[in-house]
């Protein structure tokens, strides 16, 4: 386990609602790289109810802690790369996943060497729309985290899950950034920071990242002083046992998003 924190507990109903996340295969994934983990429970990963209003009040504030996004239509073969281009230039969302409901997978991810090691870091949570409840109030479920320790950075593991897909909207995410804890403090709850990005992969004709079949490359700011380079410049090539994203000097996450209702293929591709 990488944290002592407590999840929060929920209703019946939630827990049905939810049913649907499961773990991923762990093959592919280096275990130096990934700390594996068995279910969301056991790794303390928080599945709360959160309203968007409150939970985006202050992301005026602070560190931004999401750079940017970018895609690629599938991951590389072996001895293979895939260039990566920025996910603002997916022309046209995928209707499917209207249907199909999304599957999204953590493929794999690496904290830039920059930080390694340092206190605090950067988690990713998943809102799920839900009928009992208003659609500015979904279910938060934290499926991803990266965190500083004094002998090793603590990575979640790898996981999939899967997400209804509301016309209106599409896959929404939030990217938050940790600041350094005490060891005390780790076995409550923290508060929510104020340093959060909100995250649509969307199926509207709006600006931003569209929801497609592919591979999606989060892109995180830890200080003020990170920074990256053009997408185009970048590529994701496999390694042994897991993918890199060669050029970054930054902390990123590697995900892959496919219908719900597809057989998983991690080099799926989308065109």
């Amino acid at each position: 386990m990488t944290s002592r924190k407590k999840p929060h507990a929920y209703h019946a109903s939630e827990d049905q609602e939810i049913a649907m996340i499961t773990n991923s295969e762990s093959k592919g994934i280096p275990r130096r790289e990934f700390l594996r983990i068995s279910s969301a429970a056991a790794m303390g990963l928080a599945v709360v109810a959160l309203g968007e209003k409150k939970l985006f009040a202050a992301t005026s504030s602070g560190i931004i802690p999401l750079m940017d996004v970018g895609y690629a239509p599938s991951l590389p073969a072996t001895g293979y790369s895939v260039p990566l281009a920025s996910a603002s230039s997916i022309l046209s969302p995928d209707p499917r996943f209207i249907s199909s409901g999304a599957r999204v997978a953590v493929v794999a991810a690496k904290r830039a060497a920059s930080h390694a090691g340092a206190p605090g870091g950067i988690a990713v949570d998943a809102l799920f729309p839900v009928l009992h409840r208003r659609p500015d109030d979904p279910i938060r479920f934290g499926f991803f985290s990266m965190n500083g320790r004094a002998d090793s950075d603590a990575v979640s593991g790898p996981l999939s899950f899967t997400v209804q897909v509301p016309s209106t909207s599409g896959v929404s995410l939030v990217v938050r950034r940790q600041r350094p804890t005490i060891e005390a403090e780790l076995t409550a709850q923290p508060p929510l920071e104020p340093e959060v990005s909100p995250l649509t992969l969307s199926l509207g004709n709006v600006a931003g990242p569209k929801l497609a079949r592919g591979v999606y490359v989060l892109a995180f700011r830890e200080e003020e002083g990170d920074s990256m380079t053009d997408w185009r410049r970048m590529s994701i090539a496999p390694t042994e046992n897991s993918y890199v994203i060669s050029g970054a000097t930054f902390s990123y996450l590697i995900l892959n998003v496919d219908y719900a209702d597809a057989a998983p293929d991690r080099r799926h591709a989308a065109h």
